[in-house]
């Protein structure tokens, strides 16, 4: 369809007045506003809330065994482990803050084995460790002195905030 000139200027105008607005809107500024809305909803329901029912659930997911620095991690590292023929190459436990009456434990884990095996492992101690958190996982290969064989090496930064008493 060919408009003639006179017309041209006048449907291209209305074209950038509707069509730009609506362009920005779509592309700029819906999720913008819808996050910002989520925002103010939550800030409200946040505000509502008793302060003593919004301490609970952190204070719940802090409470219970204490799992890096006893062992319990290991134990349950190793029995993953030998379900997935992965072998457990170090394991440093370690205390990296105190502070306010918590303290955050963490344990740098070094695995070895083949690459879905490692993964099931990863996946497992994810399922089996909810109080714990798997922070960083770290691959790397290295030969093997003694077979020459490159292998895969996988180091786990996992950890846990516990009460201090």
């Amino acid at each position: 369809m060919i408009l003639p000139y006179r017309y041209r200027g006048v449907v291209l105008l209305s074209l950038i007045v509707l069509v730009l607005p609506w362009a920005a809107w779509r592309f700029a500024l819906r999720d913008t506003f819808g996050a910002w809305r989520d925002c103010r909803r939550l800030s409200a329901q946040l505000a509502a809330t008793p302060a003593a029912e919004s301490r609970g659930p952190a204070a719940a997911g802090v409470q219970g065994a204490e799992l890096i620095l006893s062992g319990g991690l290991l134990d349950t590292v190793r029995l993953a482990a030998a379900h997935a023929a992965v072998q457990v190459a170090g394991y440093e436990p370690l205390v990296t803050l105190r502070q306010d009456g918590l303290a955050v434990h963490t344990a740098r884990l070094t695995l070895t084995g083949g690459c879905t095996a490692l993964l099931r492992v990863v996946a497992e101690l994810e399922r089996a460790l909810p109080r714990c958190r798997l922070r960083s996982m770290e691959w790397r290969t290295a030969t093997d002195r003694r077979t020459r064989r490159l292998q895969l090496i996988l180091t786990l930064y996992i950890q846990q905030i516990v009460l201090k008493e």
